[in-house]
């Protein structure tokens, strides 16, 4: 049974030895992320070194900017600075982690802003914002205020799946070993580039994060549809191995 292709997260939490890169290509991971900067850390140290070692050790590298949501203006600015030090070219992948601190009081607002700064010099078709399920279960950010035209990466480790249906991507664990490590799939390929050929076979075999949805999208099927066909309701859970009827 394959499985959908995997990205990997960098930041200062994250071992820059060799050896750990190559437990990562182990793992099948082609792509990196690599955070850049922070919120309210002029210079973020980390940022240069797993850029420099991921691209030395053969990765493809995207960018992620880490932000509290409480200075859109700063982060955009900051980011853009490490982005441009580090020869980032147009066209990169940049993901927004947004970790909205606890005196922020419109973090949706904030998001939008910061969105817009970063629309200046990116295009929208390459941004993803990444949220924890946590923050989204306990109302400190609604989906609803990210538009739909951006990658959505759910945060949601140690768990069946992302538990957002719209998710693009999910991060589905926070260690490798015994190494701190932010691992995630890549559903439809924003990342890793890697797309899906529609496929004629009748059945699929569920894999590790699947949903209603992420089976529907990738094959092109109607979700009621499925769902007939599979005699199963939205809220029924997909687990790994499952054969899915698609027609």
């Amino acid at each position: 049974m394959s499985k959908y292709p995997r990205i990997a997260l960098a930041n200062a939490l994250v071992s820059t030895e060799p050896e750990h890169y190559e437990e990562l290509r182990k793992l099948g991971v082609k792509d990196l992320i690599v955070c850049l900067s922070a919120s309210h850390i002029d210079h973020y140290r980390a940022g240069e070194y797993h850029t420099t070692l991921g691209r030395n050790q053969g990765f493809r590298i995207h960018a992620y900017l880490q932000t509290d949501l409480s200075k859109p203006f700063h982060d955009a600015r900051r980011f853009f600075t490490a982005y441009q030090k580090l020869a980032f070219t147009f066209g990169t992948k940049v993901m927004i982690m947004c970790c909205p601190g606890k005196y922020v009081k419109h973090p949706g607002k904030q998001l939008n802003e910061l969105l817009g700064y970063l629309s200046y010099f990116l295009s929208k078709e390459d941004l993803d914002v990444a949220v924890y399920k946590k923050d989204v279960d306990d109302g400190r950010l609604s989906l609803k205020d990210i538009p739909d035209y951006f990658n959505l990466t759910v945060i949601n480790p140690n768990r069946v799946n992302s538990g957002v249906d719209k998710s693009g991507t999910w991060i589905y664990s926070d260690s490798v070993g015994e190494e701190d490590q932010y691992i995630g799939y890549d559903f439809y390929g924003f990342y890793t580039k890697q797309g899906y050929q529609l496929t004629l076979d009748t059945e699929y075999i569920a894999q590790e994060g699947d949903t209603w949805v992420t089976i529907a999208s990738r094959h092109g099927i109607w979700l009621p549809k499925l769902l007939t066909l599979n005699k199963a309701k939205y809220e029924d859970l997909v687990v790994p191995g499952q054969r899915i009827k698609l027609y």
